[in-house]
């Protein structure tokens, strides 16, 4: 760095936390940590169980169809 910026970054203020608000945050994650945790529903997972065989399914029948279009140009 060069120095006249150091000189400018020294000059900088120190900051100070706010103790109030800082105990505020401890208090609102401590509440946060100490509630169990709640189970997700069971539609989303529905929903990821199907999502994932239908890419796996597209996926295959693009790459069948890559091969078959290589093939064409190939044999052409």
């Amino acid at each position: 760095m060069s120095e006249p910026l150091m000189r400018l970054l020294a000059d900088l203020p120190v900051a100070s936390p706010d103790r109030a608000r800082a105990d505020r945050t401890r208090a609102r994650c401590r509440a946060r940590l100490m509630r169990p945790a709640s189970r997700p529903p069971a539609v989303a997972n529905t929903r990821v169980r199907l999502w994932q065989p239908m890419i796996a399914v597209l996926g295959v029948v693009y790459l069948i169809a890559a091969i078959v279009q290589a093939f064409l140009v190939l044999s052409s």
